[in-house]
């Protein structure tokens, strides 16, 4: 995760922009989501800032990738391409394609995402844990990009990658139930303080036939804390499909759901 985001807040005309620009590459490959929901110690005490447009989402610094470095091609990044397509029709047209340097990062698991935070029920403590999942994550020739909008505080991302490991896939879907069930109201005790995250089955239309779908929000209105986001995920000629978005608040709103839902389905669609 990158360090506490610097620089002020801009005025509220350039603050829109430069928030989907930023948000594009600085939470890009974080990948949900556990990452996201348990590193606030250091991600979280400024809400109104945002990180500088150079700070590498992995946690370093240097500029965003050049369009010059390299970029992945095949099935994946075709898939990929036309749900940008649909997102653009979304006017999502703010787009960061992640390199193949990108994807390489993403492919091990974050270790150590809940950072000394704790969780209740204890039975979900796996789960949570285990919802750090992507395609890339054990998949084969993935493909990335994550995309905003002007004057929308959310950002969205699309990843496809070939899973043969279909173990692993399984477990996520048994991850992402468990989440909708037993652990649907789960406290996080951070730094001392209890943050709820509840999940739920977010409304999509079932247009794209997702395997699996989750909408998380972490911590009350209003507080530093909150977040949100929307995760569809979906299978079609042995590729995995991962539609994402994610924001301070809004995100369940219906309509993230049915963009997700028909992003998710141009992106399928493509594969055959």
């Amino acid at each position: 995760m990158a360090g506490k985001p610097s620089g002020g807040t801009p005025p509220p005309g350039v603050r829109a922009q430069k928030t989907a620009l930023v948000m594009a590459r600085w939470l890009a490959l974080a990948v949900l989501i556990v990452a996201i929901i348990i590193a606030v110690t250091s991600c979280s005490s400024d809400a109104g800032e945002q990180a500088d447009p150079s700070a590498d989402p992995h946690g370093g610094s240097g500029s965003p990738a050049a369009p010059s470095q390299s970029a992945p091609s095949g099935p994946a990044a075709e898939a990929v391409a036309a749900g940008m397509e649909r997102a653009a029709s979304y006017n999502f047209t703010l787009s960061a394609v992640a390199s193949d340097a990108d994807l390489e990062s993403l492919a091990a698991a974050p270790q150590d995402t809940l950072e000394g935070a704790t969780v209740q029920p204890a039975a979900c403590l796996d789960a949570v844990r285990q919802l750090n999942w992507s395609p890339a994550q054990g998949g084969e020739d993935p493909a990335r990009t994550d995309f905003a909008a002007d004057g929308v505080e959310a950002t969205g991302s699309i990843e496809v990658a070939r899973v043969t490991d279909r173990a692993q896939l399984r477990e996520h879907y048994a991850t992402v139930e468990q989440m909708l069930g037993d652990c649907s109201d789960v406290t996080l005790s951070i730094s001392g303080s209890d943050v709820p995250l509840r999940s739920s089955t977010p409304e999509t239309g079932s247009e794209a036939g997702a395997e699996s779908a989750l909408l998380w929000s972490r911590a009350s209105k209003g507080s530093d804390l909150q977040q949100q986001a929307l995760v569809l995920i979906g299978e079609r000629a042995g590729q995995v499909a991962m539609v994402s978005f994610i924001g301070t608040s809004g995100i369940d709103d219906p309509k993230f759901a049915t963009m997700a839902d028909g992003i998710l389905t141009a992106t399928l669609d493509e594969l055959g």
